[in-house]
């Protein structure tokens, strides 16, 4: 009976230990991806719905998911430019990924929680005008999800809270831009 209480306890010390590292390197890893995303954006710039070679950079760091909502909302704004001969403005003026029409030119994260809904991080972005050297300074939420054993961007719930930029999340907006560019009229 002793054997069986230490061989038991010896296995349930092991587990909370190998418990607390796999957190702890789960939120490094969380930490990371988010980081990584941020990075490719920042190198990246896209403005509107990204094309094709930048959407090629954002590959490694995105869900399958979003890649493809991505790619089908890409298709969808080159329908809406080919049925309105360009007469109208894309479907996506200015940044996609962020809350702030200008896009963010720094970033840090500042957390990154799981629970049964969802795993998140917190991604501080600042833009500094340069005419002006007026900082904006606002919160985007970054919704991870698992791909081939790491972690990688899903989705991104806007921040900002001016009007006329982007509210709600960035896959909500992918799916209005694939409807409203696939039903374009001339």
């Amino acid at each position: 009976m002793k054997i069986f209480s230490w061989t038991c306890g010896a296995l349930l010390s092991a587990l909370v230990l190998h418990g607390g590292n796999a957190v702890a390197d789960t939120d490094a890893n969380l930490h990371h991806a988010t980081t990584a995303f941020y990075r490719v954006y920042l190198e990246t710039r896209p403005s509107g719905v990204p094309n094709a070679r930048a959407r090629a950079k954002f590959t490694p760091v995105i869900s399958h998911t979003l890649a493809q909502l991505l790619e089908r909302a890409d298709a969808a704004e080159r329908n809406h430019a080919k049925v309105t001969k360009k007469q109208l403005p894309p479907l996506v003026e200015g940044d996609l990924f962020t809350s702030l029409f200008e896009g963010a030119r720094a970033f840090s994260v500042e957390g990154c929680t799981r629970s049964a809904a969802a795993t998140t991080c917190v991604a501080a972005l600042r833009y500094t005008d340069a005419s002006d050297q007026k900082t904006t300074r606002w919160t985007d939420k970054v919704y991870l999800v698992r791909n081939a054993g790491r972690w990688v961007v899903d989705d991104i719930e806007f921040g900002g809270n001016w009007p006329f930029m982007h509210k709600g999340h960035l896959k909500e907006l992918l799916r209005k831009v694939i409807v409203d560019g696939n039903h374009a009229r001339p």
